[in-house]
Order: C-alpha cells, then sequence, then structure tokens
C-alpha cells in the first residue's frame, strides 16, 4: 500500500507520500497558531479494521523512526489499570467531558470499530454537543485527493485526528464512564480567535452540568497575548470550573520549551502554553518509552519525551505566581511561578499509539500512528473518572496530587521520571529529575496505587 505521512502541526495537516515516509520530519513549524497542542501523525499503516498493525510493522513503515506502536491492553499494563478493573472500577458513573473545534464526521462508526477490535463495550453514553454553533466540514463533499493546501481543509482534518485521538483514548482506559463530546465550528488559533468559543463552548458545559472530567488539547504561548490581563481574563473561566470541583486537564505542548509567535517564529527563550500555565488546570506533559517491547506486560522505564518528532512542553508561566499546592509541597520553583506539567504520560512517537479513522478523505480508512500530549491527556481524564468512581468525587485534583507528592505514597504512586530533557529547536529546556521537575512534572502514574492515595487526601482548602 501507499505510505502516507500525515503531520499535524500547529492544526495543519502536512502529508508526505513517498515508499516508506518517516516522520522524522515532525518538528517542521508549518504556521504560527497553536490551535492544537500540538498532535504528531505518522503513517497509515493498515487499512484492514480487524487488524491493528504490529510493533515491527509499524518500525518497518516508519524506517524505524516508531520503534513500538500500541493499544489499549498495553498502555493498561504499563501504568497498572488491571487491578482497577478487576476491582470494578472502570469510570462508571462518570463523564469525560471532550473539547475540540470542527470534531470529526465519523467519530460514532470509528469509535465502534476501535471497540470491536479490542474488544471494548460502546460507552454508557455518548453525546455531540453544539452550543457555539452546527459544524460542517469542508471536506465532506469534494473530490478525493482533497486539495490539503488549502488551510481550512487541513485545519478540519487536524481537528479531526483531534477528536479521534481524544474518544478513542479516553474511552479506551475508562471503558465504562460517558462520553459528552463539545464541538466548536471556529478552530482556536494562538488566542486570536476560537479559543473564546472554545471557552464559551466550556462554560456552557459548566452551566449544563455535562461532567466534571475535561479533556482539552488546545494551547497558545503565553507570549502571543496582548498582555497578561488578556490572559488572567480568559482564566476566570478555569477558576470558576476549579471551585465548582471541576478538573480540566491540559496538554502542554509538543515542542518542549520551544513555542511560537502569530507569525510562526519562535521565541529565543523558553516559554509555556496557557491554557495548561493556569494553576486552576492540571497540566499534563509527555514521556517516551526510549526502549519500547513490542507489547507491554509491565512497567517500562521512561524518560521525557524527546525523540525525533517532539518534546514534552513545560517550564514557568511568566503570568501566574506559583499556586498553594506547589507551594506546599516543596517543589524546585526557584521562580516562584507556576510550574508546568503537573503530570506526564507516555506521549511519544518512538513509543506511539494507534487510533481508527475513516473520516481523512485523503487516504483509505486506516489505522493510524499517532503521539503527542495530545494523546496523553485524555488518558489523564479517563483515570481521573476511574479514580472519582472508587473514591468518591474528588473534585479539583491537582491539589490532592501535590498532597499525594508530599506525603509517603509518593514513590508507589508515580512513576518518577529522572531522565532526560525538553530541550527543543535550539531553546536549553529543563532536565528531569528527582521529584517533580519542570519536563515531567510528578512523574506518570501507577494508576492503581495513585487511586489508593487519592482516596487518603482531603479536599483543597
Amino acid at each position: 500500500m501507499r505510505s502516507y505521512l500525515r503531520l499535524i502541526v500547529a492544526g495543519a495537516v502536512v502529508l508526505a507520500t513517498a515508499a516508506m515516509a518517516s516522520p522524522a520530519v515532525a518538528s517542521a513549524r508549518v504556521d504560527g497558531h497553536a490551535q492544537l497542542a500540538q498532535l504528531t501523525v505518522g503513517p497509515a499503516v493498515s487499512q484492514s479494521p480487524g487488524q491493528p498493525p504490529t510493533s515491527a510493522q509499524c518500525a518497518a513503515e516508519t524506517s524505524g523512526a516508531v520503534l513500538a506502536c500500541y493499544g489499549p491492553p498495553d498502555l493498561q499494563s504499563q501504568y497498572d489499570f488491571g487491578p482497577l478493573y478487576a476491582a470494578g472500577d472502570r469510570g462508571a458513573g462518570q463523564t469525560i467531558v471532550i473539547f475540540d473545534s470542527f470534531g470529526s464526521p465519523t467519530i460514532r462508526k470509528d469509535l465502534a470499530t476501535f471497540d470491536a477490535e479490542y474488544g471494548l463495550p460502546a460507552p454508557p453514553s455518548f453525546e455531540i454537543y453544539e452550543p457555539e454553533g452546527h459544524v460542517t466540514y469542508s471536506y465532506a463533499h469534494v473530490p478525493s485527493p482533497v486539495d490539503f493546501h488549502n488551510k481550512n481543509v487541513s485545519t478540519e482534518i487536524g481537528w479531526g485526528y483531534e477528536t479521534t485521538l481524544d474518544v478513542e483514548w479516553a474511552h479506551a482506559m475508562a471503558p465504562d464512564a460517558s462520553i459528552a463530546l463539545v464541538v466548536t465550528p471556529i478552530p482556536e488559533t494562538e488566542g486570536v480567535q476560537g479559543l473564546q468559543n472554545l471557552e464559551n463552548a466550556q462554560r456552557w458545559a459548566l452551566e449544563h452540568h455535562l461532567g466534571s472530567i475535561w479533556s482539552d488539547s488546545f494551547a497558545a504561548t503565553e507570549q502571543s497575548f496582548h498582555n497578561a490581563a488578556v490572559i488572567e481574563g480568559l482564566n476566570d473561566l478555569y477558576a470558576q470550573a476549579a471551585s465548582e470541583g471541576v478538573t480540566a486537564f491540559f496538554a502542554t505542548g509538543d515542542t518542549g520549551v520551544a513555542n511560537g509567535d502569530k507569525q510562526g517564529a519562535t521565541y529565543p527563550y523558553p516559554t509555556v502554553n496557557f491554557p495548561a500555565s493556569s494553576p486552576d488546570v492540571v497540566a499534563v506533559g509527555g514521556t517516551e518509552i526510549p526502549n519500547p517491547p513490542s507489547t507491554i506486560a509491565s512497567y517500562q522505564p521512561e524518560a521525557a519525551w524527546n525523540d525525533c518528532c517532539g518534546s514534552g512542553g513545560g517550564g514557568f508561566s511568566a503570568v501566574f505566581g506559583e499556586p498553594g499546592f506547589q507551594s506546599s509541597a516543596a517543589i524546585d520553583d526557584p521562580l516562584a511561578m507556576r510550574g508546568l506539567p503537573d503530570v506526564s504520560y507516555n506521549a511519544a512517537l518512538v513509543s506511539s499509539i494507534l487510533i481508527w479513522e475513516s473520516f481523512d478523505p485523503t487516504v483509505a480508512p486506516s489505522w493510524v500512528i499517532i503521539g503527542g500530549t495530545s494523546a496523553a491527556t485524555p488518558q489523564w481524564a479517563a483515570l481521573d473518572a476511574i479514580a472519582n468512581q472508587a473514591d468518591g468525587p474528588l473534585g479539583f485534583l491537582a491539589p490532592r496530587l501535590y498532597q499525594v507528592y508530599a506525603d509517603g505514597s509518593y514513590a508507589n504512586a508515580f512513576h518518577d521520571i529522572t531522565a532526560g530533557n525538553n530541550s527543543w529547536d535550539q531553546i536549553t529546556g529543563y532536565d528531569a529529575g528527582p521529584g517533580w521537575d519542570p519536563a515531567t512534572g510528578l512523574g506518570t502514574p501507577d494508576a492503581y496505587n495513585l487511586v489508593k492515595a487519592l482516596g487518603l487526601t482531603s479536599p483543597a482548602p
């Protein structure tokens, strides 16, 4: 079959056709709009819905840039979800609310195909909402192959991949949780437009009590806003949501400390993205499995994500001071500013995951290699759904995570990542090290032990 490199950088899709297209060009910057927290998509590997590709096929298809590609059983083993499932804790009674621009016209049938292959039940409820207006797709009624240079088409296709990833993997890790997908008809572009539409949709979801667990994979560099007051105004929503017990998980971005302005130029110093930099959300960074086995049966050591194609965002906010839950945990924060990420999860392309998609008119329906902090975020939302089922309503999760860090359960509840860094694009970043660090935060979860530890924490004052 023909190999396609599909790369979504800043919300734009780049297609390169080659005999064995490698995703090694994934660091290329397409434009200055951080419409996604950067989603990295590798080649379509298999067109058979009943046969997800093996890690060997993924490695061959990418000339070794991808060493392994994983399905839900692998990540469930990596992060110790099994004992939770055995106890009946699979997210029942919870709703994960996912926010995306555009969504995907085939998400329902794509989820059903994904579920059928991996033996997952349909979610108890899967509702799609359009509070900002009906979504139409520029690529829905045009000849194939689509003119992917058309900005509207490429942006919509990019968000289709994001939506597919978010829904399939939030459901994969918390299969008994309901899914509410909230979509908007305008893309988020570096805080200039669209972000307000997404916030409007989030406010609508808050007012209508759709759910207390939010998964979000959009971002804009703090310095790209007109001033700090604009960011602080936008953050009022997240402060309100946190006060009402909502945990909004936000991807930190996939270019390490190197983030762009509206014109696409990289700031010449370390930067972070908002809303992940808000003290009222949980910021999710990325790790990699440097030596990934073909399948995962038990925990494999991780490092800060920094592979051929991206690096996990992290650092210190230029707007928000250090929140009380971080200062009380005595994290290493010499700047006394909000540090991020809070937590991390496998996000690398070298140890990637798989999705099934049929919406993209430029290729046949396929299993697709995918990665990024956009992949980490919905899986953390799923873990929160399981914890809320097992422990009762936990409310805004960040203070409880740092309570675990400060007490004696941290070593069992988290995998402390101490290798690697998030330098990128010639901008020097931060090293991972013992305890919290601005490359990987508190680390990655041991889901079973973390849920037990969270049950012993107390709500924020």
